[in-house]
């Protein structure tokens, strides 16, 4: 009787820590997957920022530093918001 009930006891630990360890494999999966449509977006946005930077070339070269900075602090608050 005490081997059968030490058999159970054990197969109900390892399918426990089994469950567990599921769970946390879906927890870093779904963090994966977060991380990657993240790098992806921001990828976007600076494919996005490239070709404004490339097309606004002589604009930006012509500003003057108060406007070039506020200009930076407008990209650093977007990105932020995002």
């Amino acid at each position: 009787m005490t081997l059968e009930l030490i058999v159970i006891v054990s197969n109900t630990l390892v399918v426990f820590a089994t469950f567990l360890a599921t769970l946390y494999r879906i927890k870093i999966e779904r963090d994966q997957v977060r991380t990657v449509k993240q790098n992806v977006k921001a990828a976007e946005c600076l494919a996005s920022l490239r070709k404004y930077i490339q097309a606004e070339r002589s604009s930006l070269d012509s500003m003057d530093k108060e406007d070039l900075k506020g200009f930076l602090d407008y990209l650093e608050k977007l990105s932020e918001s995002q």
